[in-house]
């Protein structure tokens, strides 16, 4: 089987998208996956009979979504030679299709039905297969939520199948595809079809393709697999160049989320360009939170990161708590800072990973950022926080029973390190957190 195609170039328009202003408003990404899904995402709530989009990428290496539709801030067109323009400076990477409602085949299965509305059509996949292609890579946003794609390998066996998937001269469906089309022809053959010929990979998970990964011919089998290993790198937001614009982001994308669930995700760093991505927030509590669960693994057994990326820090919401005794203040203050559990378990990874960031994403929409330990006061704080230690001091104990304000572990932490508010709100002003005076809380 021979390698990928290297990319084709599109002939572009002659607007130069990178002078425009609006294109801050159309995030990079760092993959053509990221970008599909924040596509996907986008036109989820405004699905129309048969909605596309694109895929571009730029000089740099950075992914963008492009649309038809000329309000957007990446237009691709088709010109009069049927040749799709892109803007100048951008390469046409995929294109993204979101296929209309079918109707089910007289003798059709239920079964074969349903895979039939959640798999690409004949004619998504000719037009990557086919050698005077513009692309090598399409995705198929499923209405129901899923998102797969479809790419080009240029095998033998594509190469064979792909002129009996087109229409004929005259421009009408071949048998196969007016059969398929007909629900007469089983939906699992081109499902096989397709694996055989390229990759098919789901990259969000629904009813029916429930395992992030490349199918295989025992795709069926596979998805009933209990726990799996995880085969690709976790889906990530865009680009984000400071902390600022990381707050703002967790900050949007946990307000999308239920609270009564505990999310947590990671912030991961450029090693030399400085700039952030963060993975998409998973469910799951805090304290018993394994990156394992994101990552896949090397062939050694390692877990692998995105290239020349590090771990900048972990992010998180809170666990709701159980109605107390305090004054509506001090509850509110409470509520809306590091659980002791969940602070003792940051306090752990950061003593073992100095460079590591702790983010909170407090219930009433603030971001709280925990940096620059000071070691021992780590040391000693972990101690009072750990029921195991000789130096236990039931804090949260204390809270409950008046014995402790909770503005007096807001101090215990600002005085281990650097507790700063990068995303301010009704309870917290943005700007560093003292101790003792404890500046950043709102009288």
């Amino acid at each position: 089987m021979s390698s990928t195609p290297s990319e084709v170039i599109v002939p572009s328009a002659t607007i130069d998208a990178d002078s425009s202003p609006i294109l801050a408003l159309n995030p990079g990404f760092i993959t053509c996956d990221d970008a599909a899904v924040f596509l996907h995402e986008s036109i989820k709530s405004h699905r129309g009979p048969e909605s596309t989009g694109f895929i571009l990428k730029n000089e740099q290496g950075r992914f963008f979504c492009a649309r038809e539709a000329p309000d957007f801030p990446l237009v691709v067109s088709m010109n009069s030679k049927g040749e799709w323009e892109v803007p100048s400076g951008y390469t046409l990477e995929a294109r993204v299709f979101t296929n209309a409602r079918k109707t089910k085949g007289i003798d059709e299965s239920a079964v074969e039905w349903g895979q039939r509305q959640r798999f690409f059509s004949v004619a998504d996949l000719f037009e990557v297969m086919t050698w005077r292609r513009k692309l090598s890579r399409c995705y198929l946003s499923v209405s129901d939520g899923a998102l797969i794609s479809y790419t080009s390998t240029d095998s033998e066996f594509e190469q064979e199948l792909s002129p009996r998937l087109g229409g004929k001269h005259d421009g009408s469906l071949q048998a196969f595809e007016s059969l398929y089309d007909a629900g007469a022809v089983p939906s699992s053959i081109l499902i096989l079809l397709a694996v055989a010929a390229g990759s098919v990979t789901t990259v969000v998970t629904d009813s029916l393709w429930r395992r992030r990964g490349t199918l295989k011919a025992s795709w069926r089998k596979d998805i009933l697999q209990q726990n799996p290993p995880v085969e690709l790198m976790p889906i990530c937001g865009p680009v984000l160049n400071d902390a600022g614009e990381v707050a703002g982001y967790i900050h949007k994308k946990m307000l999308e989320l239920a609270p009564a669930q505990q999310h947590v995700g990671i912030i991961l760093k450029h090693k030399t360009r400085g700039f952030f991505i963060v993975t998409t927030p998973v469910p799951s509590d805090y304290a018993t939170f394994d990156r394992q669960v994101l990552f896949p693994r090397d062939l050694h057994g390692n877990l692998r990161l995105p290239a020349e990326f590090r771990v900048h820090g972990f992010y998180h919401s809170t666990n709701p708590i159980c109605d107390n005794p305090l004054p509506a203040r001090q509850t509110e203050l409470q509520k809306n800072f590091f659980s002791i559990k969940d602070m003792r378990i940051g306090l752990g990874r950061v003593n073992i990973a100095p460079h590591h960031r702790l983010f909170l994403c407090a219930p009433d929409g603030a971001v709280l950022r925990f940096a620059k330990p000071d070691s021992e006061k780590v040391v000693k704080l972990m101690a009072q926080l750990d029921p195991r230690s000789d130096d236990y001091q039931d804090i949260e104990q204390k809270i409950l029973t008046d014995r402790m304000l909770p503005r007096a572990f807001v101090d215990l932490v600002a005085a281990a390190g650097t507790l700063s508010v990068l995303y301010p709100s009704s309870v917290w002003r943005k700007g560093r957190v003292y101790a003792s005076t404890a500046t950043g809380i709102v009288h």
